[in-house]
């Protein structure tokens, strides 16, 4: 019966969200920390966890990299991203919250967006299914000035000088996110409005396009319990580019933790050079740690290494996460009340 409700769901979720135009171009910020970061990429997840928590992320991606020859403008992608995830006590049913802001630059092009997010917790057996929308602000910031141009006095190039140097749109997300105890799912849609871009430019508008999102992991626990390792998979397209990311991570102790993971991006051969898909294989290395009382702190480096399709950019590329878990009134446990009756028997 559960299982036969999560299906209904699940497609009525696909037929809703996952159908429409094909999108042009990947456009949202990438982590290698995806399997910390599910707040980011579905509001499903929302509270989910039970407490209520920070995340942290900044990404420096192909270090040393410069977009032109003249190096005027250009710098390698830099993407920050905070998000807050919490449960809801003011309803009655299992509610959860969250906020994601993030700061994101890909040469003449800045993203900013800020979003909040809602989810809906329904138990099914051992595990959670949240069902989460998420809707806020998506700027858009363009370096008009960072272009270079064969004519100057092109009519397009001029009024692109002449253009606002940004727009906001609104932008909406749904997700649903399934957690157990030793494994979880989930699956999103990003940019369900499909916001247009133009700068007062009809020729050259920019539109988000829908971007799919699904990731899963499940845990094995070794030795009783003092060794975890959780494989993972990921995996992203907007129907024109597709990327998927492998791997695992191994924790010792619920303390420090290790992995590696395979990222692998690849373009539809309809847009790429000389008509032949175009792949991007990285490798990632991930090491942490937790701190603090019942591990309220993790902190997090990840190192990725590009092993092919290094044309045009660096090899490198370097992130860090901190996240926190706030002691919040709703987040502890209500005290047991016992009757003098009770206490009486205990003796």
């Amino acid at each position: 019966m559960y299982m036969k409700k999560l299906v209904k769901i699940l497609c009525i979720f696909l037929v809703l969200f996952c159908i429409g135009k094909p999108g042009y171009a990947q456009q949202d910020a990438q982590f290698s920390h995806y399997m910390f970061n599910s707040m980011y990429y579905n509001p499903g997840y929302a509270g989910i966890e039970g407490v209520t928590r920070f995340t942290g992320l900044f990404r420096k991606q192909w270090l040393g990299y410069s977009n032109n020859s003249d190096a005027v403008g250009g710098t390698s992608p830099t993407s920050a991203l905070m998000t807050v995830s919490s449960l809801l006590p003011f309803f009655k049913k299992s509610t959860g919250g969250g906020l994601n802001f993030l700061y994101d630059t890909k040469g003449p092009i800045t993203t900013i967006q800020l979003e909040l997010s809602a989810a809906y917790h329904l138990k099914i057996k051992t595990g959670k299914l949240g069902i989460g929308v998420r809707s806020g602000i998506y700027n858009q910031s363009l370096r008009s000035d960072w272009y270079r141009v064969v004519d100057p006095t092109d009519p397009i190039y001029t009024s692109l000088q002449n253009s606002p140097a940004n727009q906001m749109k609104a932008d909406v997300t749904g997700g649903l996110f399934w957690q157990t105890p030793k494994y979880y799912v989930g699956l999103s849609v990003s940019h369900l409005t499909r916001s247009k871009f133009t700068y007062g430019i009809d020729s050259i508008s920019s539109k988000l396009s829908d971007h799919i999102y699904a990731t899963a992991g499940y845990t094995f626990k070794l030795n009783g319990g003092i060794i975890k390792i959780t494989p993972n998979a990921f995996f992203q397209t907007d129907t024109k580019h597709y990327t998927y990311l492998f791997g695992g991570i191994v924790t010792y102790n619920d303390k420090f933790y290790g992995g590696i993971s395979a990222r692998e991006s690849i373009a539809a051969k309809d847009i790429s050079v000389g008509g032949n898909s175009v792949a991007n294989d990285d490798i990632i290395f991930l090491i942490g740690m937790n701190l603090m009382k019942n591990n309220a702190m993790r902190i997090g480096y990840a190192f990725d290494y590009v092993t092919s399709g290094v044309q045009a950019k660096t090899r490198t590329s370097h992130e860090i996460m901190l996240s926190y878990v706030v002691p919040v009134p709703w987040d502890k446990p209500k005290p047991i009340i016992r009757t003098p009756r009770y206490r009486q028997e205990e003796y």
